[in-house]
């Protein structure tokens, strides 16, 4: 049957018990109120809830370009494997909200997930990442995006020691390579999002109110671009960690090279509301333990209360090209903009250019052209971009978090 459905054309086979046909593949559904393990996974008669669609073996007879629709309702903690020939879709039904208390693609290939709230809040508490993808296994194309990740909706209770205990939000697993984390928003997490696979892509997320690092990336051939990182909670001593918007190194190690790493147009907000409690100092990109080679740094804009505003250390072939550094805290740390060459490289090269920032420090191996002195005016003209260029390639509202991507700020 499913060779003989025409490419071109979606068709609809309605009849009682029937599955629906589309263009290059069939689609399934799941619902966890109404649905029944032995039902066909028609649109009448669903598959249950995914845990259940998992255990039963179902989620594996799905082929390439096949699609499982979740309906509204808890759909349990899922962990599931497994290599497809093309992409496998697993994603919200239109209008439906499904729920899961956690998410692990342990390994496989050729896998989208979209549109999904996932919180431990749905199930028993656990440790760790909220999702993992490809962690245990050699894993590819894998896509998550228009998810929403939290830990629970409402922290006003929460103390210092609960911010520290707080769940991450999404692992991208040291066994993977080319995956994409696009447009989900993480809330309330330890650390939000930490990119452990090489020649993967994290575009167009919002991460907000975390207390640890909002970002890592940790591996060659890394892209992020377009994120929002915002809100960070408990200042040392309480914690120890060193807090970063965004954070280089080489994963499982600290140092050693990392290449061929672009950081384009993200926007760093230390603290939206002026009210929050627990509020920290933040690095804006701390990029430290090198070595690095082939690192573009462009566009991005840090609005931070420390003085790294971005920072390369031990440096070759890198350029930070075209970003806005700022602060509106009334504290001394100044955010500047910095790069080092490699300490046993005296050939190395760097270039810092058309940059706005407190002030500029740059050792012998940077060539620097046209780097000047912020003001409010030119970082706010420079922020405004920025989130222009955000909301027309992800749009302003976050449709399945129902949340703004940026709240409106006094820049002065």
């Amino acid at each position: 049957m499913r060779n003989k459905i025409s490419a071109l054309v979606y068709v609809s086979l309605l009849l009682c018990g029937s599955v629906v046909f589309a263009a290059g593949g069939v689609t399934y559904y799941s619902d966890p109120v109404k649905g029944n393990s032995g039902n066909p996974g028609s649109a009448d008669k669903p598959w249950p809830a995914l845990s259940e669609v998992v255990k039963s073996g179902k989620l594996k007879s799905l082929k390439g370009g096949d699609t499982l629709l979740l309906r509204s309702g808890v759909h349990g903690a899922v962990t599931f494997e497994g290599d497809n020939a093309e992409v496998v879709t697993v994603a919200a039904e239109k209008g439906q909200k499904p729920q899961l208390a956690r998410l692990t693609l342990t390994k496989g290939s050729k896998w989208t997930i979209r549109g999904l709230i996932i919180s431990p809040s749905f199930g028993t508490a656990y440790d760790k990442y909220i999702v993992s993808l490809g962690d245990g296994g050699a894993s590819k194309e894998i896509t998550l995006e228009d998810s929403f990740i939290y830990t629970t909706l409402d922290t006003s209770s929460w103390t210092e020691k609960d911010w520290m205990n707080a769940n991450s939000g999404i692992n991208m697993g040291r066994a993977g390579v080319n995956i994409t984390l696009r447009n989900n928003y993480v809330l309330n997490t330890r650390f939000g999002i930490s990119l452990c696979a090489p020649d993967s892509l994290c575009e167009g997320n919002i991460i907000s109110d975390f207390s640890a690092d909002g970002l890592r990336t940790t591996r060659d051939g890394q892209v992020v671009q377009y994120n929002i990182i915002k809100n960070e909670y408990v200042p040392q001593p309480v914690d120890p960690n060193h807090d970063d918007g965004i954070q280089s190194f080489l994963f499982n190690k600290g140092g050693g090279l990392v290449s061929n790493v672009t950081i384009r147009g993200n926007v760093i907000i230390n603290q939206e509301d002026p009210a929050q409690k627990f509020p920290a100092p933040m690095q804006g990109l701390g990029f430290f333990d090198g070595p690095r080679e082939n690192f573009l740094v462009e566009k991005n804009v840090v609005l931070v209360n420390h003085y790294h505003g971005i920072s390369l250390y031990e440096s070759n072939n890198c350029k930070i090209i075209d970003n806005a550094v700022y602060s509106i805290w009334a504290s001394k740390m100044r955010p500047w903009i910095k790069m080092a060459g490699e300490k046993n490289n005296p050939d190395c090269v760097n270039t810092v250019s058309n940059n706005i920032a407190f002030s500029f420090m740059l050792d012998k191996s940077v060539k620097g052209e046209n780097n000047t002195k912020v003001t409010a005016e030119t970082f706010k003209k420079a922020l405004n971009e920025a989130l222009a260029a955000i909301n027309s390639k992800f749009g302003e509202l976050h449709e399945t978090a129902g949340r703004k991507r940026m709240e409106n700020m006094e820049i002065k």
